[in-house]
């Protein structure tokens, strides 16, 4: 919950008070957007390097609390080597050897050619290092970004910059009620281990599994139905509005600029 609930915080004080907080929101997105989508395109590691230091950089020196980038960055790692890693073998990428795993003995398997050695290819090194770079760079930008802006500021620049309403409004009812539906799923897990005692079979766990997200799909629902009844009587629009109105100054521009620059250096390094 300690992770979930500074991931889901309207952006830190730290942040707000730095220079990087002052920049339009529709600035901070084209900017950090456009060398997201660069970063996608780069095939090479040291663009991908650059851009994972800029992103640190960037939260570093513009008021960021750094722990609110590191803490997004728990989450890349597994999710990475899981699927980064077997690349870097020669059964799935070949190249030339670089260390010697196991011995397989060759042969065929149904349609597919076994290597006599299970081994770690300098193509498959590069691949998977690529693939972990890229992830760090996207989340790292994506979290600047977050942390950075007001979810109310950054949706309503996302607004401003054409953004389906209908879009911007399911973002925005997501970041609202997803806390709420973590801290439901908590209190139903808390209430199962309040009233058990002694352990229980696996069987019989998993049908406690199933029957609570049943209840949490339910009472999400039921949330969903009450809160749209609510917003309709009211008049909502699906626009979204802040008490700050957003104007665009030099500063702003100078931004986006730096953004487009180094994107732009980025892509014809690699």
């Amino acid at each position: 919950m300690g992770i979930a609930a500074a991931l889901l915080d309207d952006g830190l004080p730290a942040g707000r008070r730095g220079w990087l907080g002052r920049i339009d929101a529709r600035a901070k997105v084209l900017g950090l957007l456009f060398i997201l989508v660069i970063a996608t395109l780069v095939t090479t590691l040291v663009p991908l390097a650059l851009c994972v230091g800029a992103a640190w950089a960037l939260a570093l020196f513009g008021g960021i609390d750094i722990r609110r980038v590191a803490l997004a960055l728990l989450a890349v790692p597994a999710f990475t080597l899981a699927l980064a890693v077997p690349a870097s073998f020669n059964v799935v990428t070949e190249g030339a050897p670089l260390v010697v795993l196991c011995h397989l003995g060759g042969g065929h398997w149904g349609p597919w050619r076994v290597p006599e050695f299970l081994t770690v290819t300098d193509r498959g090194l590069f691949v998977a290092s690529r693939f972990a770079l890229r992830s760090a760079a996207c989340v790292s930008l994506a979290s600047v970004l977050a942390a950075a802006t007001r979810p109310q500021d950054l949706f309503k620049g996302l607004r401003g910059l054409g953004v389906p309403a209908a879009f911007v409004m399911v973002a925005a009812m997501m970041t609202r009620y997803l806390d709420l539906l973590v801290r439901c799923a908590e209190e139903i897990h808390l209430a199962k281990l309040s009233r058990s005692l002694g352990g229980v079979s696996v069987r019989r766990e998993q049908a406690w599994a199933a029957a609570s997200m049943g209840e949490l799909y339910r009472r999400s629902r039921t949330l969903a139905d009450s809160v749209a009844e609510a917003m309709v009587s009211r008049g909502y629009t699906g626009e979204v509005h802040t008490l700050r109105q957003g104007r665009w100054s030099w500063r702003d521009g100078a931004f986006v600029a730096g953004c487009l620059a180094f994107g732009a250096g980025l892509l014809a390094l690699g």
